[in-house]
């Protein structure tokens, strides 16, 4: 059998298997998705999304609806631009977006296997040992660990890459170089990741041919390959801008992912398999498991070992392990690339007759650009490398240099996930294994026959069938048609709306206030609950399509940072003044997300509001749909912008300043760009001499309250030479263009943290009035205005919570009537703070969550030292 018959069969095969291994989700593939709902309908909206843009907007398919109105929303998480193209006529047919996700992303799951199968032949000319291969590499547990992760489990075009680069090299025909390219490009627009991988093994390869002795002979195909790569890479490089845009744009402390690890491969996730695994989990009860999504199941089997084995023993050693062929069994070589495996219009690469005691050759056709023992090294080093890759920066300690110089390369920088290199190392575990098949075969055919030959090949399928069999995977349902609640579809007649779900998640009691802020959801259960609501909410606007402020992927932009935080005030007045300035104008209520018995009162607080409208309510649904009137703001020409920084600081070393945003006005201010802000600082001498330039930039905060203060902090660094300088910091961007500050700064003679006498100093308010109001929403992030000055001898850095030396100040929540409950948080000085220094600048903090009568302590804090300050007192009136 040859041609299309084989083909369509192989596939056939696979997606059988398939449907078996992932049962029952084959019975529910309209409305269930497999394991839980994260991830997965993050991924349904992907697929819904790009097919939406596709007819409505082709060049804006990065401005998605979600994390409204943060830009390039869709680089939040992996494009999925291949796949979402295969399963865009699906969803436009039968309006099931989870059904158009569940039969593309299983066809997927089923060309793993044929793309292997299509490989492995072409190295060894055996069928059986090529789709053994393609068993392992469809159904190794791994696979299904990162199911939910389409990004990662959808490797199908892997080895069809090596398929196509190998023919072209061999062979030299345009059609291979085509595949190769197309190959190539369909697996870089699934996502960042497969791009990183894809090049490793293209990358060997070229370092491996450049080393041959005949690589002057290949210099056109070389020329040839790299013009194709050039092409795909003016396709790439659109989808890849936005990640780079991204990347420039996010906290410094964010923008190295690859050395930020989130999961690395440990030795004991070698051992991991899945709770499902029939054989190794129910039968032999292992105890280390990783659930279907975990992306932590690493156990490759205990098979794939051995037969990589025996194909490098039978390649190196191959004389000593073969024999006279058996009676019956044919004395030549013929057998082992039979001439009807050839690909159709194929050159003619059978073995010739090897003299009759010579036994049967080694596996694979001749004629090739390197024997079979060359490209199974290949395999060898490609695991090797991707292994140590996948063990990230430090593992167990040790420093990774190859790691680490990898991942300075710009595809790399974006793998937060090392342990995703595995897909390369079972790439290349399922090619020797596939040779090692193969010499199975060759041997079991040269001592009892052909049909002897061909039952232990089936003996190896069935057996890895068996070792990787899993039953009963687990399944989450997923509303559709009919079951999405009526709210969406409502959403869908109103113009130009903009939506958000509330209440957004919960977020435990933070320790600093200030953009950018860091999200702390206190427990995984929170972690896991957030993430379901929040894609829950992302996947039904793909029924309304409207601006969301909602969404939750791999990325949490800056400003739904700050919506969160600001939203745990909700139904409050700051709260919903955030969202009107913002442009938001409908709230979908989830009175079922609420704590138990708050519903009512929440709601009552909420419909108390001026400017906010009962539009409907979905009792079936629990779910209430309200209209929010628009809110006046004032620009940031109506602003107090105070420049903070130290009186003197030492010379050549960082100093820390911030920009004030005071709103004297009364009305809120509003700010929906998180690009950064950039500075430029000029440091000149008494001659005014410019000694020194430099770059810097801060965040500015995306709201103000009317009568509230923020500030936002950035670093320079002072000139090498003692001496009195005037320095003026220009915004040379963003909405502060324009604006420029002049101050005075002496540089030397700063004592430092532990040169001198412990820190002292005062804290008062800084209030002209007294203290300030005592009164807020539970939730409710709020500015005090207080005034330090530094009594002591050595400056106080400015430093987050725990930076040795760092001086801030400390608050504490006491509720009355309740001696045990204290809640700690902590604000930033807004600068460097030299001895004797005066300084008034705003502290924000966040409210409880429960109303109550409160009382605020406040005092200065020098890290590992403790209070040095007399504290302040306010009583404080929380309400809903």
């Amino acid at each position: 059998m040859s041609g299309i018959k084989e083909h369509l069969l192989v596939v056939c095969l696979f997606l059988v298997l398939v449907l078996l291994f992932t049962l029952p989700l084959v019975a529910g593939l309209g409305d269930t998705v497999i394991s839980s709902r994260v991830d997965n309908v993050l991924n349904v909206w992907i697929y819904s999304w790009d097919g939406h843009a596709m007819t409505t907007g082709p060049l804006h398919l990065f401005q998605a609806n979600m994390n409204y109105p943060s830009p390039d929303s869709l680089a939040f998480s992996e494009h999925l631009f291949t796949f979402a193209l295969v399963a865009a006529p699906v969803s436009w047919i039968t309006g099931n977006p989870v059904l158009a996700y569940n039969l593309v992303s299983l066809l997927g799951f089923a060309l793993c296997g044929y793309t292997m199968y299509l490989l492995v032949k072409y190295l060894t000319g055996k069928r059986m040992a090529a789709f053994a291969a393609g068993v392992f590499f469809t159904f190794v547990p791994y696979h299904f660990s990162t199911i939910v992760h389409v990004h990662v489990s959808l490797w199908c075009l892997q080895p069809l890459i090596l398929y196509f680069l190998f023919r072209y090299f061999d062979e030299g025909r345009t059609r291979e170089l085509v595949g190769f390219g197309l190959a190539f490009l369909a697996q870089a627009l699934l996502g960042w990741y497969q791009l990183a991988f894809s090049s490793i093994p293209i990358a060997l390869f070229f370092l491996w041919r450049l080393l041959a002795r005949d690589r002057r002979q290949q210099a056109r195909k070389f020329l040839y390959v790299i013009a194709v790569l050039a092409l795909c890479m003016v396709v790439i490089v659109p989808f890849a801008m936005p990640y780079f845009r991204l990347r420039a744009n996010i906290p410094e402390d964010e923008r190295e992912p690859a050395l930020n690890v989130i999961a690395r491969a440990h030795l004991v996730d070698y051992v991991r398999v899945l709770p499902q695994n029939w054989l190794y989990h129910d039968v032999l009860g292992f105890s280390r498991t990783g659930p279907p999504g975990g992306g932590d199941a690493l156990f490759p089997g205990f098979l794939v070992l051995p037969l990589s084995l025996l194909g490098l023993l039978f390649l190196f050693a191959g004389k000593r392990m073969r024999r006279s062929p058996a009676r019956g069994a044919p004395r030549s070589g013929r057998e082992d690339v039979p001439g009807d495996e050839r690909e159709p219009g194929a050159e003619d690469t059978r073995v010739q007759d090897s003299p009759p005691r010579a036994g049967p050759p080694l596996p694979g056709p001749p004629q090739r650009i390197a024997s079979p023992r060359a490209f199974f090294l290949f395999f060898v080093v490609l695991g090797l490398v991707c292994f140590a890759l996948s063990l990230g920066p430090e593992p167990g300690g040790l420093n990774n240099i190859f790691y680490k110089v990898m991942h300075k390369l710009p595809f790399y920088g974006f793998v937060r996930f090392p342990v995703r290199y595995n897909i390369m190392v079972l790439l290349a575990l399922s090619a020797t294994a596939g040779y090692g098949c193969a010499a199975f075969q060759t041997l079991m055919q040269s001592w009892r026959g052909r049909r002897w030959a061909m039952a232990v090949a089936g003996a190896v399928i069935v057996l890895l069938l068996c070792e990787f069999a899993v039953v009963d995977l687990p399944t989450a349902s997923v509303p559709v048609a009919g079951e999405v609640p009526r709210v969406y579809r409502d959403l869908a007649d109103i113009e130009d709306a903009v939506v958000v779900e509330a209440p957004m998640p919960y977020v435990a009691d933070s320790v600093t206030f200030e953009d950018p802020l860091s999200l702390n959801f206190g427990t995984l259960d929170n972690l896991f609950l957030s993430a379901d609501r929040e894609q829950t909410a992302t996947y039904f606007s793909v029924y309304h399509w409207k601006k969301l402020v909602n969404g939750m992927s791999g990325y949490y932009p800056i400003f739904y940072r700050r919506a969160v935080v600001e939203m745990q005030a909700f139904p409050g007045t700051r709260a919903l003044d955030f969202l009107r300035a913002a442009g938001v104008d409908h709230v979908v209520a989830h009175w079922d997300w609420l704590p138990d018995g708050t519903a009512a009162s929440t709601r009552k607080a909420l419909e108390s509001q001026p400017g906010v409208e009962l539009v409907e309510d979905y009792a079936d649904d629990a779910i209430s749909l309200y209209r929010l009137d628009p809110v006046d703001t004032v620009s940031v020409d109506r602003l107090d912008l105070p420049l903070y920084l130290p009186e003197r600081t030492a010379a050549g070393a960082p100093l820390a300043a911030s920009v004030g945003f005071l709103n004297p006005a009364g009305l809120p201010f509003v700010n929906l760009s998180e690009d950064r802000q950039h500075l430029r600082a000029e440091w000149r001498d008494g001659d005014g001499k410019v000694v020194r330039s430099e770059e810097s930039y801060l965040y500015a905060p995306f709201f103000v309250a009317a009568g509230e203060a923020a500030s936002a902090s950035f670093s320079l660094e002072s000139p090498s030479q003692a001496g009195p300088y005037s320095l003026s910091v220009a915004a040379t961007d963003g909405i502060l263009e324009g604006t420029v500050w002049e101050s005075e700064v002496e540089v030397g003679g700063v004592a430092l943290p532990g040169e001198g006498a412990g820190a002292a100093g005062e804290l008062s308010w800084a209030r002209e009035d007294g203290e300030p109001a005592a009164a807020c929403h539970t939730g409710e992030v709020l500015s005090l205005d207080v005034a330090v000055r530094n009594g002591g001898v050595a400056q106080w850095p400015r430093g987050m919570v725990g930076t040795a030396g760092s001086v801030h100040v400390t608050a504490v929540w006491k509720r009355a009537g309740a001696p045990a409950y204290e809640l700690t948080q902590t604000g930033l000085l807004p600068c460097d703070v030299s001895a004797g220094q005066e300084i008034s600048f705003p502290v924000a903090l966040q409210a409880p969550r429960e109303p109550g009568e409160y009382t605020l302590w406040l005092w200065l804090d020098d890290a590992g030292n403790g209070y040095f300050t007399e504290p302040l007192q306010l009583p404080v009136g929380i309400s809903l």
